[in-house]
């Protein structure tokens, strides 16, 4: 009868306990999303210092089509200069051969909070674009026409219910 009360309490204190645990888990895998975060800031204001502005949207090719993703643009600033180096910027980004190289997506763009929590090449992250935004097209944006100020302005957000289904897209 001992024995039984004993497990008894320990089946109770493990069934409180796994909660508590749980949510540990889940607020470890929110700090990675913000970091990630964090982490393409500063690639976006990196690449700002180097070219003189954010990356565009996409880059086009000569009749306006959206070749490639402002991700792939990143890679060398979150130190992914292999895979930048490797992929083919004549060719679409849907071209086999850019497709073998970016077919895992480097962590930076993964949500491990997203439910799914995803595949190796999906990304959770995504611009916002649009009219009157930062990004609206195949052109980059300077701090200096951010005329709210960059503290108050959101140039990438998280997408879990949506994710992109590539790096490059």
């Amino acid at each position: 009868v001992e024995l039984l009360v004993v497990i008894a309490i320990i089946g109770i204190l493990i069934a409180l306990l796994l909660p508590a645990v749980q949510a540990a888990r889940e607020a470890a895998r929110r700090a990675q999303c913000t970091n990630n975060l964090k982490q393409i800031g500063l690639a976006l204001h990196n690449y700002h210092e180097t070219y003189g502005a954010f990356p565009p949207a996409y880059v086009a090719d000569e009749t306006g089509k959206p070749m490639h993703s402002w991700r792939v643009l990143l890679l060398p600033y979150l130190e992914h200069d292999p895979m930048y180096q490797a992929y083919d910027f004549d060719k679409p980004w849907n071209d086999v051969s850019n497709l073998a190289v970016t077919s895992r997506v480097p962590e930076v763009f993964r949500c491990p909070s997203a439910t799914p929590a995803g595949s190796i090449n999906t990304t959770h992250y995504v611009y916002v674009t649009g009219p009157d935004t930062c990004f609206d097209g195949a052109e980059g944006i300077r701090l200096r026409h951010i005329t709210d100020g960059a503290s108050q302005t959101i140039l990438v957000v998280e997408a879990h219910r949506s994710p992109i289904l590539s790096l490059i897209h």
